[in-house]
């Protein structure tokens, strides 16, 4: 277990994250606490996850996150100074998560491969005890909020040439409770700057349709 460090180009306050730009898009505008929610398998989404539950500041840990560096956990609004990581929790990964779920609000878990139901409920209670927002890589049987990146595309890129400048995004998010009707924005993530920015409000999906994301111009 460490600290997690900024890298080489990477500092605290080197982010242009701003919170509460996810917030139209969840239900009652946060983050549940004592609660599971998925990102989907999407590492950008689930650090800008970290980023908006952690906004005020407060501690966060990545449990098997190897690929969590200190660069790409700043520039999302992460607070280095208040994050440590176990990156190789190994097989007793329940045991791991469960002990740090008592001394981070904010828990960031990596892919960790196919999770019984009774794993699953018994992290959910343990969640539920501390309070803590348990943030998964993967799906999770036991999330109360899923979010995907249904389509992106990365803009910048011309005939062949040109540098990448932002990754248009369509999230979708779905669970429990009054997130039962799924709901979808446009959203850059990251944005040209490096920060999270909706393009467009958050809107209710009618039925399982999802509009294509329209071409990027470049500006």
């Amino acid at each position: 277990m460490h600290v997690v460090s900024p890298g080489e180009r990477g500092t605290p306050e080197a982010t242009g994250a701003r919170s509460g730009t996810l917030s139209s898009l969840l239900p009652g505008g946060t983050l549940p606490h004592g609660a599971v929610v998925s990102a989907g398998g999407d590492l950008p989404l689930l650090i800008a996850l970290a980023a908006e539950a952690a906004a005020d500041g407060g501690a966060w840990a990545a449990v098997g996150l190897p690929q969590l560096g200190g660069l790409a956990a700043a520039d999302a609004g992460l607070d280095l100074a208040c994050g440590l990581a176990v990156p190789e929790p190994g097989r007793r990964w329940p045991e791991v998560l469960a002990t740090v779920c008592e001394a981070a609000p904010v828990v960031l878990l990596g892919p960790v491969g196919q999770v019984s139901l009774r794993t699953s409920r018994r992290i959910a209670a343990r969640v539920r005890r501390s309070g803590t927002t348990l943030l998964t890589w993967q799906d999770w049987p036991e999330a109360q909020l899923r979010l995907r990146v249904a389509e992106a595309r990365w803009d910048g890129l011309g005939d062949g040439f040109g540098l990448l400048a932002g990754r248009r995004t369509r999230l979708v998010v779905a669970g429990r409770g009054a997130a039962a009707q799924p709901r979808h924005a446009e959203v850059w993530l990251p944005g040209p700057d490096g920060s999270v920015q909706l393009i467009a409000e958050p809107a209710a999906i009618a039925g399982a349709d999802v509009v294509p994301l329209r071409p990027v111009t470049a500006g």
